[in-house]
């Protein structure tokens, strides 16, 4: 008697119907690739003005940022292949790659927040060769700041219309850049105002 093929397991948002599914799948990779293309942008900008600006935060903050591609990437290949029919290696379908994405998404943000206190910690014991910051480190900490809470209500509402919740948890870890963008930006006017600790 022949082995019956495995039944079919769908996570609770993937839709039942294999068109649907693609469309869902389409809309969470423009939607990645949306997030791709503007963190690549904000990094070169961040990169660029601080070093000319003389803001080590900035730069710092462009490492942040740099984080964001490769989990924008991550989102983008997770939205490709979850909506992928069950095969015989994958007997319940490819739609869990969402869990395994929002896993990695969260470690990967516990591990850009530690490097940039830590990175801070080292800045702080080294005052005294902080050079003069220009204000165009402040009018990039700001726009950097924009774009990261348009970034946050973006993803979020897409997140919401799609049933993503991997989109969810990169929408949070744009809410969480642009809480540091929003440090950033207080220390650079802060250094900017006469108090050099505060960058």
């Amino acid at each position: 008697m022949p082995a019956s093929a495995p039944r079919s397991r769908r996570s609770p948002n993937a839709p039942a119907n294999p068109e649907d599914a693609a469309v869902r799948s389409l809309g969470i990779q423009k939607v990645a690739f949306v997030a791709l293309a503007i963190n690549a942008l904000l990094t070169v900008g961040q990169i660029v003005i601080g070093l000319f600006a003389g803001a080590f935060s900035l730069v710092a903050d462009a490492a942040h940022t740099l984080s964001d591609l490769v989990t924008d990437a991550l989102v983008l290949v997770a939205g490709r292949h979850s909506a992928s029919p069950a095969d015989l290696r994958h007997p319940y379908g490819h739609a869990r790659i969402e869990t395994v994405t929002s896993m990695l998404l969260g470690l990967v943000l516990a591990g850009v927040g530690f490097g940039f206190l830590w990175s801070s910690g080292v800045r702080l014991q080294h005052m005294g060769n902080l050079p003069a910051l220009h204000p165009a480190a402040l009018a990039m900490a700001v726009f950097t700041l924009a774009a990261k809470e348009g970034m946050f209500r973006y993803i979020l509402a897409s997140s919401r219309r799609l049933k993503a919740p991997m989109l969810e948890t990169n929408a949070w870890h744009a809410r969480s850049d642009a809480a540091s963008s929003l440090v950033v930006a207080a220390g650079i006017g802060g250094s900017l105002a006469g108090y050099p600790f505060l960058e």
